[in-house]
């Protein structure tokens, strides 16, 4: 039997994966959860606090791919990689976090603004952390490794969110790391 605020959880979710946070009144949410508007403020103070909530489960998810990537055994660029393709699929593919960048671009909203930012830094703090243990390690050259992870991320979303043509992932991808691991320069 699921509780309310399971019922609450479930009906946001859905109406904001499928409609954007703008488009949803908390009196859809309710109608949906078959719960009342005050019910919902018993559990979550305001439609941007449900928001926060479903941000963190993201982030959550994230934390377990990441987690899963620092567990195998392969050389520092390929964990770097598969990071990144790893969380910007996750990013791409989630229904939920796709309608809130959405709302995002099309409207500034303070909450999916902040959501955003917070999901870049999230991605962008697990290349750094990475970044940094390769360069104790001696495995990375001595860089700022905040803006080394900021470039590496941006580069990643722009080739996988913003190129104009067809993109074969693997092979942009492998561009990207032999320009790291080797340079541009002759």
């Amino acid at each position: 039997m699921t509780s309310k605020k399971e019922a609450v959880i479930l009906a946001a979710r859905e109406l904001f994966s499928n409609y954007g946070y703008r488009k949803v009144s908390m009196d859809e949410i309710a109608q949906q959860a078959g719960v009342t508007k005050k019910t919902i403020y018993t559990y979550f103070k305001d439609k941007d606090a449900l928001i926060k909530f479903f941000l963190n489960e993201e982030l959550v998810k994230m934390k377990i791919i990441t987690d899963e990537i620092d567990k195998k055994d392969m050389p520092f660029a390929d964990k770097i990689h598969e990071t990144l393709m790893r969380l910007i699929e996750h990013r791409k593919n989630s229904k939920l976090l796709q309608a809130f960048t959405k709302d995002s671009r099309q409207k500034s909203l303070k909450v999916a603004d902040e959501c955003s930012a917070i999901l870049n830094e999230a991605i962008q703090g697990e290349i750094r952390q990475k970044l940094e243990l390769a360069i104790a390690k001696g495995h990375v050259k001595p860089c700022d490794p905040e803006i080394t992870s900021f470039i590496i991320y941006k580069v990643y979303i722009a080739l996988m969110f913003e190129w104009p043509k067809p993109i074969d992932k693997q092979k942009a991808s492998a561009n990207i790391m032999n320009i790291l691991k080797t340079g541009l320069f002759n």
